[in-house]
C-alpha cells in the first residue's frame, strides 16, 4: 500500500517546537485513512454532412482502449481493492469543427447507448446546440436509463480489476436529430465526452 508523508507539515511543527522556549518536541506520526477522488474521460467525434437536414450515426468503442482505469488508480495511489465507488459523473458535448453556415444548429439531438446488442437506452435527449462556431464542452442533463447502462459496465470492469471475470467494456453510441437550416449543405464535427469518477481510500501518515 502506498503511503504519503507530509514532510512540509513536519518541518513546520519542528520549527515551532524549537521556537517554543528552545525545547525540542518530536512529533509523532499517525496513520489515517482518507478518501481520494480521481477522474478519467473519453471523447468520441461525429460528423454531420450533406443536404439532408437530419443525422443518424452510430459508433462503437471499447472503453478500456480510451480510459486507462488501472493507470488512473495507480497515479492517485489508490489500490484497486480500496475503490469505494466508480460511476459516470457527467456527459458534455461541443462543436469541434464549425459549419460554414453561421446559423447552423443541432435541433432535438439524442444520444443513446447500448451494450452487446441489447436495448438502446437514452443517455441525452432533446438537446439543441449552435453549430456555426467552435464551442467549449457543455454539460447536459442525463437520462437515468443510459446512466445505469454505463454504470453497470463500470461495475463489471472494476470487478475484473479486482480479480473477477473479464468484463465486456464495449458499447455503442447512437446519435440522431435534425440540422437547421435545411436544404443548405451541412459540414461540421461535434464531440461527446463522458467523464468517470473513481473514489477510494488511502492510508496517509500525518503528525499528531
Amino acid at each position: 500500500m502506498r503511503r504519503f508523508r507530509f514532510w512540509p507539515q513536519m518541518a513546520l511543527v519542528f520549527a515551532l517546537a524549537v521556537m517554543n522556549g528552545g525545547c525540542l518536541l518530536i512529533p509523532q506520526l499517525k496513520d489515517r485513512i482518507v478518501e481520494l477522488a480521481a477522474t478519467g474521460s473519453t471523447v468520441v467525434e461525429f460528423h454531420a454532412t450533406g443536404l439532408i437536414n437530419s443525422f443518424d450515426e452510430m459508433k462503437t468503442i471499447d472503453l478500456r482502449d480510451s480510459v486507462d482505469l488501472a493507470g488512473i488508480l495507480d497515479d492517485a495511489g489508490i489500490d484497486v481493492s480500496k475503490v469505494t465507488n466508480i460511476a459516470l459523473s457527467g456527459v458534455a458535448y461541443r462543436i469541434s469543427v464549425a459549419d460554414p453556415e453561421p446559423s447552423r444548429e443541432i435541433v432535438g439531438g439524442t444520444v443513446t447507448v447500448t451494450r452487446g446488442g441489447g436495448t438502446e437506452q437514452p443517455l441525452v435527449t432533446a438537446f439543441n446546440a449552435a453549430a456555426g462556431a467552435v464551442t467549449a464542452f457543455t454539460t447536459t442533463t442525463l437520462d437515468p436509463a443510459g446512466v445505469t447502462q454505463l454504470n453497470n459496465l463500470l461495475d463489471e470492469w472494476l470487478a475484473e480489476l479486482q480479480g473477477g471475470a473479464p468484463a465486456n467494456t464495449v458499447f455503442s453510441y447512437h446519435v440522431s436529430g435534425d440540422s437547421s437550416p435545411s436544404a443548405v449543405n451541412t459540414e461540421f464535427y461535434w464531440q461527446v465526452k463522458i467523464t468517470i469518477s473513481i473514489t477510494g481510500t488511502v492510508e496517509v501518515s500525518v503528525p499528531s
